[in-house]
């Protein structure tokens, strides 16, 4: 039998090889200054690394073809030494020609995901359109960030999957707060969302779980919505299309003028929504707090209803997916209080409330807390 004594030599040098194999190298920290480069630092940063940086402001230095102030390619940790809370920042502000904040994708079209990538305590400010977004990322974090007045959408994962956006604020944008769109396994857990059309979105994704956030003054808190009001088409097989849940949010004052452009999808918006299920299937809607919201506080809509006589009329804008009603919905324990009370002039006013379905099948209603509603056909779900 080997002595004890050679075991711990053999695992001993076993260990002093590996490590010094190419590859084996601990991961570094690179630091930046207030004055200096984040992207010359992420560019001389191997994957693995973490780029730590200092408070100050940061304008973005063009380089090569990039419309982004910061563009990653690889996996890396980006860390703001910020408390931003104490008014402490990293700010990210744009340079000449930058429309986009922080942009994860990979180096070239066809690439592999970009794997393993954390954002934590940015603030993203002033572009023209996205403040944070992420397109073809594969086990992401963006953590604690800031996203101000950019003007598309604050924080925009993509494309993506195995994702966390978790204790953010966004608000300012013309879109979305914070939009999840065509990604698999994200969780958005405790962001404060406000000041845009919509506080937060979904499209075309797949098991996406929205907890214990604060959505509040959009124009519709959350907008969970079908693929026809999406930037890209829907997750094939269409069966892969759903599987939210939305639990623990407090979604209130949702009764801002919708700042959307003209002629997009969600200029057609009426305002004074907490949270719309809009021709979309399995979702799970359960123990949130919705309140003083003017029009609706939950809504389940056929996308092919327009309430307002003309908004996702499919007549005049045949949908990509012609299955445009709800159904197998869920929506078990919410409390719901003081919605519907002050809705758009016009034909809204008739289905102000708390709680509205109209159309699908196979939808739940159980448990809910509420003054006022109008839930036709019957949910035959529970």
């Amino acid at each position: 039998m080997m002595s004890v004594r050679w075991v711990i030599a053999i695992v001993a040098a076993v260990g002093f090889y590996v490590g010094a194999m190419p590859g084996a190298a601990a991961a570094a920290t690179h630091t930046v200054k207030e004055g200096e480069s984040i992207q010359a630092a992420i560019d001389a940063a191997a994957a693995g690394d973490t780029v730590k940086v200092m408070p100050g402001d940061y304008v973005g230095v063009p380089a090569g073809s990039s419309a982004a102030a910061i563009r990653i390619t690889k996996s890396i940790k980006l860390v703001a030494k910020s408390k931003i809370k104490k008014g402490v920042k990293v700010r990210i502000l744009p340079g000449p020609g930058q429309t986009q904040g922080i942009l994860i994708e990979p180096a070239n079209p066809g690439d592999p995901d970009v794997e393993k990538v954390l954002i934590k305590g940015f603030t993203v400010e002033g572009f023209q359109k996205n403040g944070i977004w992420l397109r073809h990322v594969n086990n992401f974090k963006l953590i604690g960030n800031e996203s101000i007045n950019n003007l598309e959408n604050g924080i925009w994962p993509t494309l993506s999957a195995n994702g966390s956006v978790k204790k953010n604020v966004s608000y300012g944008s013309e879109d979305s707060a914070l939009w999840v769109e065509a990604s698999e396994n994200v969780r958005v857990i405790k962001n404060e969302l406000h000041s845009s059309p919509t506080g937060l979105e979904v499209t075309v994704s797949k098991n996406i779980k929205i907890l214990k956030n604060s959505v509040h003054d959009n124009t519709i808190g959350i907008g969970l919505y079908h693929p026809s009001a999406a930037g890209l088409p829907p997750l094939q097989p269409l069966s892969d299309n759903g599987y939210w849940t939305v639990s623990g949010n407090h979604v209130y004052n949702n009764n801002s003028p919708n700042s959307a452009p003209p002629g997009s999808m969600s200029a057609a918006l009426p305002a004074g929504g907490g949270i719309l299920v809009l021709g979309v299937d399995h979702v799970d809607v359960t123990k949130n707090l919705v309140e003083n919201n003017n029009f609706f506080g939950i809504a389940m809509i056929d996308y092919c209803v327009a309430v307002d006589g003309t908004s996702f009329d499919c007549d005049i804008n045949p949908p990509q997916v012609a299955d445009t009603a709800p159904d197998y919905n869920r929506f078990i324990g919410n409390t719901l209080t003081g919605n519907g009370g002050n809705p758009p002039p016009g034909p809204f006013a008739l289905f102000a409330s708390d709680l509205l379905a109209l159309g699908g099948t196979n939808n739940c209603f159980s448990d809910n807390t509420f003054t006022s509603s109008i839930i036709f056909p019957a949910p035959t779900g529970c």
